[in-house]
């Protein structure tokens, strides 16, 4: 566990700049020491099951991934496990909410993996979450020398991973590192997950504050019971936390209107988060100039050089 002090992300913001590059090339040294992994695996296990709770970065992780691979002459395939969601209207009963694995069509996805394995043109399905339906389908042709990254939150679980371990490697992605406040609390990764969801969900998918503050409960608890318990199937383990990170979303936080009308300290205090507002109040902001297109925090804050 990776512990940091506010008062040193505060001192490192002198010298912003140098600051946001230093941390984005400690996250590329991860995705480095990641890609050497599944190179030396790939003969044997070309399929990579990349997996983390919500807010952790697992799309750009991927993508990350994706890039590095393809510039070393890689041919990668990147499959997203929330296309395969089942329609609402076939579910089973045991789909109970969107964190349950029940909620997925597992046996297309893994058919859809083993048949790009062996060099099959498959359809891919495109789940439209306004909808709850299938929207249609993408062409994707198979290669028999690829790597394929199949990311999203069950590809651990033993429903899906189990049918494909024997020729998959594991990948876990979630922020680690716990931030130390000028009154010593500790502000936990799932807070700053809150965060990141925060700005993500109220400039893309129309959701309050409040509402990403209310449902974080339901979450964590999917979380726990459907995520955590299967990062042993993981080989891989990738913190992606940002030093600076602090700093941009309490700046976009604060720059929302609704940020000082819905979220009273009372509010804030009975969901567990005043620590984490401690911090947002606390740190200096940054803008967004400095951070690269390809950065993990622009999948919360936007800009980003990928398509989501």
């Amino acid at each position: 566990m990776r512990v940091i002090d506010i008062e040193n992300i505060t001192a490192a913001m002198h010298e912003d700049t140098k600051f946001v590059l230093q941390c984005e090339e400690v996250f590329h040294d991860k995705i480095s020491s990641a890609a050497a992994t599944i190179l030396m695996n790939k003969s044997s296990r070309p399929v990579v099951c990349l997996t983390g709770p919500s807010g952790s970065g697992k799309t750009t992780t991927a993508m990350r991934l994706k890039a590095y691979l393809e510039n070393l002459g890689v041919k990668v395939l990147l499959l997203s496990m929330d296309n395969f969601f089942l329609p609402l209207d076939q579910r089973p009963p045991e789909a109970t909410d969107w964190e349950s694995p029940y909620c997925v069509n597992r046996a297309l996805l893994i058919e859809t993996i083993h048949r790009l394995m062996v060099g099959q043109t498959v359809d891919v399905p495109i789940y439209d979450f306004k909808t709850g339906t299938t929207g249609g389908y993408k062409t994707m042709q198979g290669d028999k020398d690829a790597i394929i990254i199949a990311e999203g939150i069950h590809m651990l679980n033993p429903l899906i991973f189990d049918a494909l371990s024997s020729e998959a490697i594991g990948v876990y992605v979630t922020p680690r590192t716990r931030i130390i406040t000028k009154n010593d609390r500790i502000v936990r990764p799932e807070q700053l997950r809150v965060a990141r969801r925060m700005i993500r969900d109220y400039q893309n998918r129309g959701h309050s504050l409040r509402q990403t503050i209310e449902r974080a409960a339901s979450v964590d608890a999917g979380e726990r019971k459907y995520i955590k318990p299967n990062k042993y199937n993981a080989v891989i383990h990738i913190d992606t936390f940002h030093d600076y990170e602090p700093c941009i979303l309490a700046r976009y936080l604060k720059e929302m209107p609704e940020f000082y009308e819905q979220l009273d300290n009372s509010f804030v205090e009975s969901h567990g988060l005043t620590d984490l507002f401690e911090v947002v109040n606390s740190v200096p902001p940054l803008r967004t100039d400095y951070v690269p297109k390809d950065s993990i925090v622009r999948e919360f804050v936007g800009g980003s050089c990928f398509e989501y």
